[in-house]
């Protein structure tokens, strides 16, 4: 019997609908129901009434469902305190980001909040997004750094995590430039039925989401990207199409080095960007010092930004 079906199960339980907790649960909804079959037949009784609709819980439903809940508390209490033994050295926070705000975003942003927090131990470090969400669900990291933009919403569930925005930044398209320092692509100055090289952003990274958004709103001038090659890290795209001479989209940020280096130029102007933000997310009971010390940092930080505002408004 997997964990993770008691987890599906509480999850269902609560939601009453399939489609809601398949998605709280980071799973396509045939996966889920197959899991909650797993558990009905490994049980050998029906838990659900899939009758009604909302389902509701059968009277084995109701009984196993305190079962369920103790039994995860019990493991999720076990596995922190052997984690707590094991782990002594541990950092004082996991950070996982995306690693264009890796390399540009966190050392400046973290060293600004010392005089607040004082010097904190870090582990810093990427991986896949669903991965990120997950082990942050898990008290695995203890934060998450992630471009995100109101119209392609990410996957956390707004009850488990609290979230604020840092920053903001535009997704630029750039291109690499001839040997007078000019585009060598601008669809600005193209006609309709143009076709430009494009480096994009492969389905398993968040990225695959912004750039179809900003895509579309270009379909009705005509113009078309041949991908010559896909990537989930803008790092990656920014060499990718430097070397082959193709246009990608590219946070200014990761974008800033290639300009200055005279390799690549923004072109399009504002019609070809888009705003993103950059938002830092952690879970919402979680008690550990060194990241209440850094939120009550950030909380203080806000208060002082809104000030002036705020007199300002007094006054008039």
């Amino acid at each position: 019997m997997d964990m993770k079906w008691l987890e599906d199960f509480l999850a269902l339980a609560q939601t009453r609908n399939f489609s809601r907790a398949s998605e709280e649960r980071n799973v396509t909804q045939p996966a889920f129901s197959r899991r909650i079959r797993a558990l009905e037949s490994w049980l050998g009784a029906s838990l659900f009434d899939r009758r009604t609709y909302p389902v509701t819980l059968t009277a084995e439903g109701r009984a196993f469902r305190e079962t369920a809940e103790d039994v995860i508390a019990a493991l999720y209490t076990e596995r922190a305190q052997f984690q707590e033994r094991l782990h002594v050295n541990r950092p004082d926070l996991r950070i996982a980001a995306a690693t264009t705000l890796n390399l540009n975003f966190i050392p400046g942003w973290l060293h600004g909040l010392e005089s607040e927090t004082g010097h904190l131990t870090t582990h810093i470090f990427t991986e896949n997004f669903h991965d990120m969400v997950h082990h942050l669900a898990e008290g695995e990291t203890d934060l998450v750094l992630q471009y995100a933009h109101t119209d392609v919403p990410l996957l956390f569930e707004a009850s488990r995590f609290d979230s604020r925005v840092l920053a903001d930044e535009p997704m630029v398209l750039v291109s690499p430039v001839d040997n007078q320092g000019r585009a060598l692509h601008d669809p600005t100055r193209a006609g309709g039925g143009a076709t430009f090289p494009y480096m994009g952003y492969s389905p398993d990274g968040y990225f695959a989401e912004v750039e179809k958004l900003l895509l579309g709103r270009r379909q009705g001038q005509g113009l078309m990207m041949q991908r010559l090659g896909e990537s989930p890290t803008s790092e990656v795209l920014k060499r990718m199409a430097v070397r082959y001479g193709a246009l990608t989209l590219l946070p200014e940020s990761c974008a800033r080095d290639a300009v200055e280096r005279g390799e690549m130029v923004s072109v399009g102007g504002l019609e070809w960007q888009v705003q993103l933000e950059i938002r830092l997310y952690r879970m919402r009971d979680s008690r550990r010092p060194a990241l209440r010390k850094l939120w009550a940092a950030l909380d203080k930080q806000e208060q002082a930004d809104t000030a002036p505002l705020e007199i300002s408004e007094r006054q008039t």
